[in-house]
């Protein structure tokens, strides 16, 4: 008879069973045998680290319902693996390489990182198919997959080729989040805003031959004045006096049913726009008309002409009504360019320098192109006004570069 201890051995129990379930192959899903299936491929984690209790907790869940469907007869497939996880390993090992040799990607050269971050994804790949392996995950090892190895290259090839085949995904050009201290793309879950303090420059726009009666120029207002060098249009509401009566009716309408606190502010707003009625409106329904006409308006501090065009993007309720359009640099300006079909004049380098399309300013970097720019304009004239103003610029989650 076997004697029970008095106390419980965590560690041989471990390694009794997962001697027991390995000999015997209990996870291992033969795809030959009859029988309902159910599958579950397991969210591969990162191979940025080694796993946390989050991961413990996803796959013990995990774990519940597969031995559940295996005990209930199904012919059951938990399919184990890990992620590369892109930029966010390669941060990772640069981070690394800073902090404990004091050498960047750029004096080890490109082949020399991609060896450090391949013997990286072995280390961290060995410790978390362990760390599953210890927790008791009834995984088919034998099936281990890693999200760069061939297999799962050829699978996301083919399924991109059946996409493409059928019409589902085409190429173009579109904008992306760019790191310019990783000099890489990334995606907008990579993205973060933080409030910081910034401006707004209202920035004189000089129209091209302008008609008796018609405005010698238009002001609009930007946080960013160094992407002017890349504008292709400026844009005004196609309707400014319907859009400003619509958002009146709303106001009114919300109004009547709002808590006596609120009413105060609301018709704040509404003697605003009904002031803006009279001051701004004519204006803007001339602009629309020349727009209409197809005129032309010059880009500050550039000999380049630019269209005035309509697009209801451009908010009569909001500044002077006029935006300016930088289709390459602004998520909704593309928008407007593609709507437009307008020019997408991209105006930096993947470093954060400015490019040859910046004329005299190639080769600065973005904040100094910017006080430059500033500088320049209140030199032509051209700067009209500076207002404190707090923005929520992009940073990227990895470097923190906004």
């Amino acid at each position: 008879m076997h004697e029970l201890p008095k106390h419980y051995d965590h560690a041989a129990a471990q390694t009794r069973c997962q001697t027991l379930w390995d000999t015997n192959r209990y996870w291992h899903a033969d795809p030959n045998q009859p029988g309902d299936v159910f599958s579950v491929v397991i969210p591969p984690p990162n191979v940025t680290g080694a796993l946390h209790l989050g991961h413990a907790l996803n796959n013990t869940l995990q774990d519940i319902l597969v031995r559940t469907k295996r005990m209930q007869g199904f012919l059951t497939l938990w399919m184990p693996g890990t992620d590369h996880a892109g930029i966010a390993t390669q941060a990772v090992v640069e981070r690394r390489l800073l902090e404990e040799e004091g050498v960047s990607r750029h004096d080890l050269g490109r082949s020399k990182l991609v060896e450090r971050i391949w013997n990286w994804k072995e280390q961290y790949e060995k410790r978390i198919l362990s760390q599953l392996r210890d927790i008791g995950a009834s995984c088919d090892w034998d099936r281990t997959r890693f999200t760069l190895d061939d297999q799962c290259g050829r699978a996301v090839r083919e399924t991109f080729f059946r996409l493409f085949e059928k019409g589902l995904v085409r190429r173009g050009k579109r904008l992306v989040n760019w790191d310019t201290f990783l000099q890489t793309a990334v995606s907008d879950d990579e993205v973060f805003h933080e409030e910081v303090k910034g401006y707004f420059w209202h920035i004189r726009y000089t129209v091209i031959d302008p008609q008796p009666g018609e405005p010698i120029d238009i002001t609009v207002a930007t946080t960013r004045p160094e992407t002017l060098l890349g504008d292709t249009a400026v844009a005004v509401h196609p309707n400014p006096a319907e859009a400003l009566q619509s958002l009146l009716g709303e106001l009114r309408g919300k109004l009547s049913q709002a808590p006596e606190k609120e009413k105060a502010e609301i018709e704040q707003t509404i003697d605003s726009l009904q002031s803006r009625c009279k001051s701004v409106l004519p204006g803007l329904e001339k602009l629309a008309d020349m727009a209409a006409d197809g005129r032309h308006v010059r880009v500050p501090l550039l000999d380049r002409s630019i269209p005035l065009v309509t697009d209801e993007w451009a908010k009569p309720d909001m500044g002077s009504g006029c935006v300016k359009i930088t289709p390459a640099h602004d998520p909704n300006d593309y928008e407007v360019g593609i709507r437009q079909q307008l020019r997408m004049i991209n105006i930096l380098n993947p470093d954060g320098t400015l490019n040859q399309a910046a004329g005299q300013y190639e080769g600065l970097p973005m904040k100094k192109a910017r006080t430059r720019v500033v500088a320049d304009l209140e030199a032509a004239g051209l700067l009209l006004q500076v207002v404190d103003r707090v923005i929520e610029p992009d940073h990227t989650d990895r470097s923190k570069t906004p």
